[in-house]
């Protein structure tokens, strides 16, 4: 069985723009060049004749999942685990404050060796990959062959580490093909 899975992220949000930590506990809109990213996207995305997308709850992912759907003509499907981790304590503030506030977790978030990390009364960069990962997984069950995810940067970067993917920055719409042929795998670059 073969399933293919276009994970992409959302498009631009005020926080982008500001350079503010922006997890599961600030629910966004995107912008007005988020929504233009978003076509984009969904002109990127269309011949690929994706099925269903599956869709983080959060207004930045679903905004972004929806414009995707309707250039495709398919379902969103909403799923809560697919949700951006929660940066607890970091939610909102400024990454330069971030950075001098807690260099430790701040510097190691993106580190593939770095898993047991959180910021003070947030999820761990863990939980939220064991979440979200789960929730790729059942996906495999659902009756659809090519589908997209709609989800964050945050999630996003955990998930190219744990597939061993080498990155430098996930931009706003940043497309990874993820394929299951008996393994999982990603086919090609980042797009």
């Amino acid at each position: 069985m073969r399933k293919d899975f276009y994970v992409f992220r959302h498009g631009e949000t005020e926080f982008n723009v500001q350079h503010r930590q922006q997890g599961s506990g600030i629910d966004m809109d995107l912008t007005p060049k988020g929504k233009a990213q978003a076509l984009v996207l969904a002109a990127k995305l269309k011949p690929y004749r994706l099925e269903a997308i599956f869709s983080s709850p959060l207004k930045r992912a679903l905004q972004t999942a929806q414009a995707a759907a309707a250039s495709s003509a398919c379902p969103v499907i909403i799923k809560e685990d697919l949700r951006e981790c929660f940066y607890g304590d970091a939610e909102g503030v400024l990454q330069p404050e971030l950075a001098a506030e807690y260099p430790e977790v701040y510097n190691n978030w993106n580190n593939p060796e770095v898993w047991d990390i959180a910021y003070p009364n947030g999820e761990s960069k863990q939980a939220a990959l064991s979440r979200v990962w789960k929730q790729i997984e059942e996906l495999l069950w659902e009756p659809y062959s090519v589908c997209g995810i709609a989800i964050h940067g945050g999630t996003m970067g955990s998930l190219l580490n744990y597939l061993h993917y080498d990155f430098a920055k996930i931009e706003n719409c940043a497309v990874f093909h993820l394929v299951y042929d008996g393994g999982w795998r990603i086919d090609g670059d980042l797009f």
